[in-house]
C-alpha cells in the first residue's frame, strides 16, 4: 500500500494491523451496512500484474483461459490459469489501461505465479512487474451509486466487466444486487473520488466487499487454494472465465474434455452455514452420512451476521444434511444457473 495512500485512509478512520486494513473503527456497524447503505473498501489486499511488450496478447493468449483479444481499455475479463493437468494456480481479472495489461489476483499468491509466468517467456517481448504498489485500488457500493458515481466523473460502466477511463481513473463494474464499483487510479485522484464519494459512503474493512463476491458466486484462489480444482469446479465456464474456442492453453485438453464429454463432479456452491465463525480455506463439508461433500472457499459474515461461503462441493452430495464440524450448512442461490441449459 502506498504510505499517502495509507496516510489518507488512517486520516479517515482506518485501523490497521500488519499492514492489513481491518475496519473504519466500529467493525460490527460497517458489516450490516450493505447493501441498503453505501460503502468504500480499500483493496490493496488484491495483488496486481502488468504485462507490457510488443508480445503481451499473444503471450497471454497461450497462458490463460480466456480469449484476451476480447480485453480492450472497455472492457475487463475473468480468466484462469491453471497447470498443463487442468488445476488452477489463480483466476484473474484483467483489463487494459493506458496501453499495459493487468491481471488481479490474491495478494498471497502473487510471487508465485508471476515467477511461473516469467519461466514462459522465453524470447517474447514482454515484461511481468509487481504492480501492486503503482495504482490506488478500492470498491465502491452504492444502492444509488449510479447516480452518485456519474455526478462525480460523468460517464460510468453500465453492464458488468465494462470499464470506464477517466483521466487518472479505471473504473469497472462488478456483479452485485447494488451498483457495485472497482476503482483503479493514481493517488491524488483516486483521493479525490473516495472524497467526493464519501459524503453518502462510509468506509469499511474488506468484509462486506468479499460478501458481495460471494454473493455473486465469483470465487478466488489464494495461496491456501491454488492448484486445487479444474476452473469448471470453480464455476468459471457459468461466468464467462473460459473460452472453448481460443486454441490452446496449460490445462485446455482437461478442460475440454469436462466440458465436452460432462465428467466434471464438482461445481462450487454458495453456502450459509450456521454460527458466527469464519472457517478457514479447505475446511471439510460432510455430507449426512458423514463423508467428506466438499470443501471451502471463501468465506465471509453477511449483513444479518451469519456466515455465507463458497465451496467447492460433489454435486451428487449438494443436498440437504451437510454439516461443517456439525454446523448446519444451508444451500443458497446463485445469481446464475450452475448447469448448462438443456
Amino acid at each position: 500500500m502506498k504510505p499517502e495512500w495509507k496516510q489518507f485512509l488512517t486520516n479517515r478512520g482506518a485501523e490497521f494491523e500488519a499492514g492489513h486494513l481491518l475496519h473504519f473503527g466500529n467493525p460490527e456497524r460497517e458489516r450490516r451496512i450493505p447493501p441498503q447503505g453505501a460503502i468504500l473498501c480499500d483493496l490493496s489486499h488484491t495483488g496486481l500484474i502488468s504485462v507490457n511488450g510488443a508480445d503481451s496478447r499473444d503471450f497471454l493468449q497461450g497462458q490463460l483461459s480466456n480469449d484476451i483479444n476480447r480485453v480492450s481499455p472497455q472492457q475487463a475479463q475473468l480468466s484462469a490459469y491453471s497447470t498443463p493437468k487442468g488445476r488452477t494456480i489463480t483466476e484473474f481479472q484483467i483489463m487494459e489501461r493506458q496501453g499495459t495489461l493487468y491481471l488481479s489476483l490474491a495478494r498471497d499468491n502473487l510471487e508465485a505465479v508471476l515467477k511461473r509466468l516469467r519461466l514462459y517467456v522465453l524470447r517474447a517481448k514482454v515484461t511481468l512487474e509487481d504492480a501492486t504498489e503503482s495504482l490506488v485500488h478500492f470498491g465502491y457500493a452504492d444502492p444509488r451509486g449510479d447516480q452518485r458515481l456519474a455526478a462525480a466523473i460523468g460517464t460510468i460502466p453500465e453492464q458488468v466487466l465494462e470499464v470506464v477511463q477517466h483521466g487518472d481513473l479505471t473504473l469497472i463494474r462488478r456483479p452485485a444486487p447494488v451498483p457495485r464499483f472497482e476503482v483503479f487510479g493514481e493517488l491524488d485522484a483516486a483521493c479525490d473520488l473516495w472524497e467526493k464519494l464519501g459524503v453518502h459512503a462510509a468506509g469499511v474493512g474488506a468484509g462486506g466487499w468479499n460478501h458481495f463476491e460471494i454473493e455473486a458466486g465469483i470465487p478466488h484462489l489464494d495461496a491456501a487454494s491454488t492448484e486445487a480444482w479444474v476452473p469448471q469446479m470453480l464455476n468459471l465456464h457459468r461466468i464467462d472465465g473460459i473460452s472453448f474456442t481460443k486454441g490452446c492453453f496449460p490445462g485446455q485438453e482437461i478442460v475440454a474434455r469436462l466440458q465436452y464429454l460432462g465428467d466434471n463432479k464438482r461445481l462450487t456452491y454458495r453456502l450459509g452455514i450456521e454460527g458466527f465463525e469464519l472457517p478457514p480455506v479447505g475446511a471439510v463439508i460432510s455430507a449426512p452420512d458423514g463423508s467428506e461433500a466438499g470443501r471451502i472457499l471463501n468465506s465471509a459474515r453477511n449483513p444479518d451476521g451469519g456466515v455465507e461461503t463458497l465451496a467447492v462441493l460433489k454435486i451428487a452430495a449438494a443436498r440437504a444434511g451437510l454439516q461443517l464440524d456439525g454446523r448446519k450448512v444451508a444451500i443458497l442461490p446463485l445469481p446464475y444457473a450452475l448447469e448448462q441449459p438443456a
